[in-house]
């Protein structure tokens, strides 16, 4: 294995700093189609894919309510 040389100053902040991955959408103000409750940011206790009153996945009731395909 061989390693890359490289001069320190050649390094710039973006180089050193890890790539950090978009973060889960949070759904703050959704409402569910399910139970129609409306998410608050208080309810971070749950996923932010799934209702935190019924723990209706969104996007299942969606696909099923509407009758769309799955997503791959």
């Amino acid at each position: 294995m061989q390693t890359k040389k490289f001069n320190i100053d050649e390094l710039t902040l973006e180089e050193m700093q890890p790539r950090q991955e978009d973060p889960e959408p949070s759904n703050i103000g959704r409402q569910c189609l399910k139970c129609e409750h409306v998410r608050l940011a208080s309810e971070s206790h749950a996923p932010a894919y799934a209702c935190p009153a019924c723990g209706a996945v969104y996007e299942k009731v969606e696909q099923t309510l509407f009758k769309q395909p799955p997503r791959t």
